[in-house]
């Protein structure tokens, strides 16, 4: 975008993590791509419930779904066990001698 252009109004600033552009334009993609990931796999998980339940499955049904205090504290501890199984590397620290 032109340095004279405006930012849309739902265009967030740049966040910056790292010195190199690069490696800060890949770590947002991954951030991205995981969240993504996370949406879909919650909206199959509670796809899959609301057809077991109900033997099918709309738009209105999955919009309308509330999830029980139970399945929230389930998708906790599964978004936990995500985030680190995607984003652990990100916390690694390089050994002195390498």
């Amino acid at each position: 975008m032109p340095a004279d252009e405006p930012k849309r109004p739902d265009e967030p600033d740049p966040r910056f993590y790292y010195d190199n552009v690069a490696i800060d334009n890949l770590t947002t993609v991954c951030l991205e791509l995981g969240a993504t990931l996370w949406v879909n796999q919650e909206r199959v998980r509670m796809m899959e419930k609301i057809m077991t339940e109900q033997g099918k499955v709309t738009t209105e049904m999955i919009e309308q779904y509330v999830p029980s205090a139970g399945e929230v504290a389930e998708r906790k501890v599964a978004r936990d066990a995500f985030i680190g199984r995607i984003y652990g590397a990100f916390g690694r620290i390089p050994a002195e001698d390498a």
